[in-house]
């Protein structure tokens, strides 16, 4: 066991990542505290120390996916403030994330469904729907900051609305692997977003 003593926020991430392992090889559910600390080669005690619970350690999962997701749309922003511009790399940036992060966004469904279907898991289901709607949020905003512009929907609802057609997008394309379609889908929703927008 590989006990060695590690700054906290180290040690978290290693579990984090061991963690997703478990998770991409044998799903969501075979996730356990156990199973977490023999794939990182820690103790149990290791794993208790740095969350509090399995649903601490789930959550924490759920944030590392969500932020790799939004890494490639947030640094799409830096084609400047021209609308077409920005919306051509947001949606380059979209399929380019979805297709580097394809077993991770699988998870992101598998928190969903097996949320929908265990009490246990279903407040870890809605933190990381939470935590995707604020980062769409965040992209929005910052969008509108890049623009100089507001939206004329309200920007919780409209993150709520983009989040939830980027998922159905990603959902198909994880289904039928269709590039051009799924680049389709999202040049849709760049258009609707960007028609938020006031003149």
């Amino acid at each position: 066991m590989n006990n060695k003593r590690k700054p906290l926020e180290e040690r978290r991430a290693e579990i984090v990542e061991a963690g997703l392992s478990v998770a991409m090889r044998e799903g969501v559910e075979s996730v356990t505290v156990r199973r977490v600390a023999q794939e990182a080669g820690i103790s149990l005690g290791t794993v208790h120390y740095c969350f509090d619970d399995k649903d601490a350690m789930l959550r924490a999962m759920g944030r590392s996916i969500a932020m790799r997701a939004s890494e490639p749309v947030l640094s799409a922003l830096d084609a400047g403030p021209d609308r077409k511009a920005l919306a051509g790399a947001t949606v380059d940036a979209l399929l380019v994330g979805l297709k580097q992060h394809q077993h991770m966004r699988l998870l992101t469904f598998e928190f969903a469904v097996s949320g929908a279907r265990t009490p246990v898991l279903r407040e870890v289901a809605q933190a990381h729907l939470k935590q995707s709607i604020a980062m769409t949020r965040e992209y929005l905003q910052r969008l509108a900051d890049v623009v100089g512009v507001k939206f004329r929907t309200e920007i919780g609802t409209l993150a709520r609305m983009t989040a939830l057609r980027i998922d159905g997008i990603e959902l198909a394309w994880m289904v039928d692997q269709d590039d051009e379609a799924a680049r389709e889908g999202f040049a849709d929703l760049a258009v609707a977003v960007f028609g938020q927008m006031e003149p």
